[in-house]
C-alpha cells in the first residue's frame, strides 16, 4: 500500500526507472486470451456434442436446430446492452457476471434432462432456455474484452492486442472439436459440457482476481508502464469518469466511419460463419472425406485464424508507426481480405483435395488477420466506449452470420457448393473494400484519446 502511494505521487520514479516497467499488462491480455478460449469452449460444444443429443433425445434435425439458434437469439439481443453496461461501469464487473452467466449455461446442460423429467417440461423447451441464457452470457463477451484492450494497451499496441483477442477465439476453436470429442468418446456428454463449466468458473476466478477496469488502479503496476499505457500523461490516478460516461449514440450514427465499419463487419460475419458453420459440411459432401478426417479438418480454420490474427494487429501497428494509424488499419485489412479471398476462391476451383482444403482453412486465417483490425478500429473511433461500438458491429457481424446460414446452404442446395463458397468470395472483397472510407485517425466526440 505504501509503495502504491509513492507511485500515485510520484516519489517512486527513480526507483521505476532502476527497475524498469512492468507489464501487467500483458498479463491481463493472457487472462483475456483465456476468456476468449473458454467463450469458444462454450459455444462450439454443442456443435460437437448435438449429435449424441439428437439421438438420445429422438430430436429432429429441425428440433436441433431450434436448439442452436435459442443461443444466438440470447447472444445477439444482448449484445448492445451489455457492451452499454460495461461503458457505464467497467470491464471487470461486467465480464465477471457474463462468464459467469456462461459458465451457469454450460453446467444446466448436464441438469437439464433431470429438471424436465422433474417438471414435467419438455427436454427441447430446457435445452432451448438453457442455450439463450448461455448466448446472453457470451454477448458480453467481446465487446467487454475490446474496453479492456482500449484501457490496458498504448495507441501503438491496439492492432496486436486486438489480434491476441481473436487468437484466443482461434485456440479455443481448434481444441473444441479434439477435446470434446474426446471426452464425449469416453465419459459422454453430460461430462464434457461439466468439463466446459468447470474451465469457465476456473477463468472468472482468474479475471476477477487479478484483473482491474484501469491499469492505475491496479497494485502491480508501476508508474513506467504508466507512461508506456499514456506517454504524455503526467496523471498516474485512477479515472472512474471515464466509465460512467453517456454513450454519444447520436454522433455514432451519424458517422461514416462507423456505418463503413458495421456493415464492413457485417460483410465479414457472412464469410467468416462460411468456415464456422459449413467448412465441415463442405469437407464431407464437397470433398469425400469420412467423418473423422473431417472433423479434424474442422479444426484447421481456427488454428490459422489463431496464428495469422495477431500477425495482423502486429502489421496494422509496424504501418501506423510509420505512416498512421487509418493507413495500417486499411492495409492490414486489404491484405488479409485480399489474400483470403485469393486463397478461398483458389482452393475452391482446385480438384486437389489435399491442396484445396488447406488453401480455404489459410483463407479463413487471412480473414481473421484483417478482422482484427476492426475490432482495433473500435477503440480507435470510440477510445471512450468502444465496448459499445464494438457491440453494435458485433451485432450487424451476427446478422452477417444469419444471412450466410440461410444464404450458403440455399446457394449449396440448389446450386452446389463451388457456387456458394464463390459469394463468400465477393462478400470477402466487399468487407475490404466498405472498410476503405473507416477513418481510424478521427475519433468521435471530444473523448480523450492518449
Amino acid at each position: 500500500m505504501k509503495s502504491r502511494l509513492h507511485e500515485l505521487t510520484g516519489e517512486s520514479d527513480g526507483l521505476d526507472e532502476a527497475v524498469g516497467g512492468t507489464h501487467v499488462r500483458w498479463a491481463v491480455m493472457g487472462i483475456v486470451m483465456a476468456v476468449m478460449a473458454v467463450t469458444a469452449l462454450n459455444r462450439l460444444n454443442l456443435s460437437i456434442a448435438g449429435k449424441y443429443i439428437e439421438e438420445e433425445f429422438s430430436f429432429s434435425t429441425i428440433s436441433m436446430g431450434r436448439v442452436f439458434s435459442a443461443f444466438l437469439w440470447g447472444y445477439g439481443l444482448f449484445q448492445i446492452p451489455w457492451g452499454y453496461v460495461c461503458d457505464r461501469i467497467g470491464p471487470r464487473r461486467t465480464l465477471t457476471a457474463s462468464i459467469f452467466c456462461f459458465a451457469v449455461g454450460s453446467g444446466a446442460m448436464v441438469f437439464a434432462p433431470r429438471f424436465a423429467g422433474a417438471t414435467g417440461i419438455s427436454a427441447l423447451a430446457i435445452f432451448r432456455i438453457v442455450r439463450f441464457l448461455t448466448g446472453v452470457g457470451e454477448a458480453a463477451v467481446s465487446s467487454n474484452v475490446t474496453r479492456v484492450i482500449a484501457s490496458w494497451t498504448a495507441l501503438r499496441e491496439r492492432g496486436f492486442a486486438s489480434g491476441l483477442q481473436v487468437c484466443g477465439l482461434g485456440l479455443g476453436g481448434t481444441l473444441t472439436p479434439i477435446a470434446i470429442a474426446w471426452t464425449m468418446v469416453h465419459w459422454g456428454w453430460r461430462v464434457s459440457f461439466g468439463i466446459s463449466a468447470a474451465l469457465a468458473f476456473l477463468v472468472v476466478a482468474l479475471w476477477h482476481w487479478y484483473a482491474t477496469d484501469w491499469p492505475e488502479e491496479h497494485p502491480r503496476v508501476n508508474r513506467r508502464e504508466l507512461r508506456t499505457i499514456h506517454p504524455g500523461s503526467e496523471s498516474a490516478t485512477p479515472r472512474p469518469q471515464q466509465t460512467a460516461i453517456k454513450v454519444p449514440w447520436g454522433k455514432m450514427f451519424g458517422s461514416l466511419s462507423v456505418w463503413a465499419l458495421i456493415l464492413a463487419y457485417g460483410f465479414q460475419g457472412y464469410a467468416f460463419y462460411v468456415y464456422y458453420n459449413w467448412f465441415y459440411f463442405y469437407a464431407v459432401k464437397m470433398r469425400g472425406l469420412d467423418l473423422m478426417h473431417a472433423a479434424a479438418w474442422t479444426s484447421a480454420p481456427f488454428l490459422a485464424m489463431a496464428l495469422l490474427s495477431p500477425v495482423g494487429g502486429w502489421f496494422s501497428d509496424r504501418v501506423a508507426h510509420v505512416s498512421d494509424r487509418r493507413k495500417g488499419r486499411l492495409a492490414a485489412v486489404w491484405v488479409g481480405m485480399g489474400v483470403a479471398a485469393l486463397l478461398l476462391y483458389t482452393g475452391n476451383h482446385i480438384s486437389l483435395t489435399a491442396v484445396a482444403l488447406p488453401m480455404i482453412a489459410l483463407a479463413a486465417g487471412f480473414t481473421m488477420f484483417g478482422a482484427a483490425n476492426f475490432w482495433a478500429a473500435c477503440i480507435d473511433l470510440a477510445p471512450g466506449y468502444s465496448a459499445s461500438l464494438s457491440a453494435l458491429m458485433n451485432t450487424v457481424g451476427s446478422l452477417g452470420g444469419v444471412v450466410s446460414s440461410t444464404v450458403t446452404a440455399s446457394i449449396a442446395v440448389h446450386r452446389g457448393w463451388v457456387p456458394a463458397l464463390d459469394v463468400a468470395v465477393w462478400v470477402t472483397v466487399g468487407s475490404g473494400l466498405l472498410f476503405t472510407m473507416v477513418n481510424a485517425n478521427q475519433s468521435i466526440g471530444n473523448v480523450d484519446d492518449r
